[in-house]
């Protein structure tokens, strides 16, 4: 059932089976081994045990292989996707006119052939709500990206509300710039790492070597001892899978994919669980951890909310247009929408509804935007468009921020592997040099 599941996985990648390709890789593989177990003096059974190892791991570095180029060629279609799906949407105010354009850039195969999906989708669906929503739905599920969402929402929201979107459409370009150039210097950080770890296994293994070459002077051989046997063949298996572990860890990453948003009814459980939560130990506990993960949703939809604010306040004043944004707005944010809405009508006027629109998160960003929204309803702001604009323009660049931060901060939480060569070469090390002590000190007796 697991080569099934391996195979299939593969298959996903794009390896396509040839009994002459497996040949190659596999004796391709048992003369890598057998050269490696030659080099450290391994005898055939040792040698036998190495090779069948080398087998057994071949086909999951081969997987590893093949999902990091699918995963690079995915994150290639769909930044060229979104590039040019902005241009377009920029010219035609149309989404359907606009995947059509973008369609005829690409193969026929991969993101084209999701793209014409969702265009018939979008062409031949009658008798169902959202349909454009949904044929773009079909693209989102393939990429799994937030900036795509996030893109497609925008595209969405001018469609059916109409505005001057130039601005926005500008903000989203260099939105999806910076998560490009995010991308390009995490793919450059993980080949370095990549290579560090091969450069930490060959270091510790000539290490090694260097105990065999340093006794054989002395002439005193423990190479073929069944315990230095064993103990380099675990050695050298270890140190396979720890470059399989480094390996598998550092494909894809590209896409900003994070947990699934709130659906509209889990938004609303989660918002009533939150003030429902009792004043005990546990009912704290449990609030923390669920105001975690309201924050952490908070903040990647907050400026999409935004973003169809700044449009509305185009043709409405502050009231209305978050009134109006209710219905297209994230999920997370519409429950205390619906509070901010209710205070508004009751105190049109009043600072504090602004102030108190999730104001539990801390968020500086969310404070700081609601400020600028009662001085534009008041009358004391300058270009409403405008601010809000310069606002989404700031939290991008500090979500990319913190982005990139956590990005190489993956990256350096593999220092671990980087090491482990190092100790796993020193205990063979250490292994080695007894052997020879007491190899060397019975001969003296």
């Amino acid at each position: 059932m697991a080569k099934q599941k391996l195979s299939d996985e593969m298959k996903k990648y794009g390896y396509v089976f040839s009994l002459k390709k497996s040949l190659i890789s596999f004796a391709a593989m048992f003369t890598f081994m057998f050269l490696l177990g030659r080099f450290f003096g391994l005898l055939n059974a040792a040698l036998f045990i190495l090779m069948a190892a080398g087998a057994f791991l071949l086909p999951f570095f081969l997987r590893n292989t093949y999902k990091n180029r699918y995963y690079q060629k995915k994150f290639s279609d769909l930044n060229i996707y979104m590039e040019q799906f902005l241009y377009s949407f920029q010219k035609t105010g149309k989404i359907l006119m606009t995947l059509k354009d973008v369609a005829t850039l690409f193969e026929d195969k991969g993101m084209r052939l999701v793209i014409e999906d969702a265009i018939y989708y979008i062409e031949h669906t009658y008798d169902e709500r959202n349909v454009t929503e949904k044929g773009l739905a079909i693209i989102e599920k393939e990429y799994n990206c937030e900036g795509l969402v996030t893109m497609h929402g925008f595209a969405l929201w001018t469609e059916e509300f109409g505005g001057e979107y130039s601005g926005s459409v500008t903000i989203l370009l260099e939105s999806r710039r910076m998560w490009a150039d995010r991308v390009y210097k995490l793919m450059q950080m993980k080949r370095k790492k990549r290579s560090d770890i091969v450069l930490s296994i060959i270091a510790s293994l000539a290490l090694c070597m260097g105990i065999y070459y340093m006794s054989r002077k002395m002439g005193v051989d423990v190479s073929e001892s069944p315990v230095a046997q064993a103990v380099t063949v675990v050695v050298l298996i270890m140190d396979m899978f720890i470059y399989y572990l480094a390996d598998r860890k550092l494909v894809g990453g590209y896409f900003d994919e994070d947990e699934k948003l709130m659906g509209e009814k889990e938004a609303q459980e989660a918002y009533e669980r939150y003030y429902g939560y009792k004043d005990t130990v546990l009912g704290r506990m449990a609030k923390r951890s669920l105001k975690k993960r309201l924050t952490r949703e908070t903040e990647k939809c907050f400026p999409r909310w935004l973003m169809q604010l700044s449009l509305l306040l185009q043709t409405e004043n502050v009231d209305v247009a978050i009134l109006n944004s209710y219905k297209q707005a994230p999920c997370v944010i519409r429950p205390p929408l619906l509070r901010l809405i209710g205070a508004l009508k009751k105190d049109p006027s009043g600072r504090d509804a602004y102030l108190n629109f999730l104001s539990d998160f801390n968020l500086p960003e969310v404070g700081s935007a609601m400020k600028m929204l009662y001085s534009i309803s008041e009358g004391s702001g300058g270009d409403s468009g405008e601010q809000i604009k310069d606002m989404i323009r700031r939290n991008r660049q500090l979500t990319d921020k913190a982005k990139q931060l956590s990005g190489e901060d993956a990256v350096a939480g593999m220092y671990a592997l980087f090491l482990a060569p190092q100790l796993t070469g020193g205990a063979k090390i250490m292994v080695d040099m007894l052997l020879i002590f007491t190899v060397y000190m019975s001969r003296m007796a």
